[in-house]
């Protein structure tokens, strides 16, 4: 006697996509008007992203870089604060401490204080593993890992002396699911991810929250010219050259910057309050 099929996908959660959890955060009202959000990186395709997004919701920024035309620029095109605040923008070289601690006093003393930090600077360069030289990681690993080390030792004593703040840490899902011709830059965010979530273990009971977003490959013109680059090397088209590297990755489709803003935004809002050492793989 053959048993009555039974329908298991009705015990199967649907699995929500990230278009969906996105739309959702976007619909939500986010209370960031007037937060004081120091971002780091902001000239950068995730960056502008990233500063559009919280200016829309009200925020107040200061913005930092090395180059302070291209942050000019990214200000220009942002909407004032909730208060009708103007935003800030400061020159910040990653690669010396005392630019960093310029930099953030600045911030802090134009903002009145700082409730959010974004750190969303370092762009690693890939290469054939046995091809990539002591000089080729050390270059690759300066500003991603040690910049944003730097930084971040600035930005997260000040927060623990006053006892409150939010910091948000642009890792990259490399970090799990390393490319083999991306791997610095796998090494770079693997390393974040541990300083984040061992941080946050340390700087809860002061009332700071760190969190990290790991987006995966982004559509940008950096992403392009890196495909032109494969394309030229292995004799295809950029689309197929994009193509493999997809598959390679284990992705999908490439994340738009608008999708990491978004969840970004999350969580330097109130409303990821009851979370740290958070990290999520978009």
């Amino acid at each position: 006697m053959n048993s009555p099929a039974v329908n298991y996908a009705r015990w199967v959660p649907a699995r929500p996509s990230r278009v969906t959890v996105s739309d959702q955060l976007v619909s939500e009202d986010l209370q960031l008007s007037d937060h004081r959000i120091v971002l780091c990186g902001a000239n950068g395709t995730l960056g502008r992203a990233i500063a559009r997004k919280l200016a829309d919701e009200g925020a107040r920024l200061a913005l930092l870089g090395r180059n302070i035309d291209s942050l000019r620029n990214v200000v220009e095109g942002l909407p004032a604060s909730a208060s009708g605040h103007h935003h800030l923008v400061a020159h910040c070289d990653l690669g010396q401490q005392e630019s960093i601690d310029r930099a953030i006093e600045t911030a802090e003393k134009d903002l009145g204080g700082i409730d959010v930090f974004i750190s969303a600077a370092g762009a690693s360069q890939g290469g054939i593993f046995w091809e990539l030289d002591d000089a080729a990681w050390q270059r690759n690993l300066e500003v991603k890992l040690f910049g944003t080390l730097r930084i971040l030792r600035t930005v997260t004593a000040r927060m623990a002396q006053s006892k409150r703040g939010r910091v948000v840490v642009i890792a990259g899902n490399s970090a799990e699911k390393p490319d083999p011709r991306m791997l610095p830059g796998a090494a770079a965010n693997a390393a974040l991810l541990a300083v984040v979530r061992g941080l946050a273990t340390e700087l809860k009971p002061l009332g700071v929250s760190l969190h990290a977003v790991n987006p995966g490959p982004v559509r940008s013109p950096r992403l392009d010219t890196l495909m032109k680059i494969e394309a030229e090397r292995t004799g295809v088209t950029p689309e197929q050259a994009t193509t493999v590297f997809l598959e390679r990755t284990g992705v999908r489709e490439l994340v738009t910057p608008e999708d990491v803003a978004t969840y970004v935004a999350f969580f330097a809002s109130s409303l990821s309050s009851h979370l740290t050492g958070t990290s999520i793989t978009i």
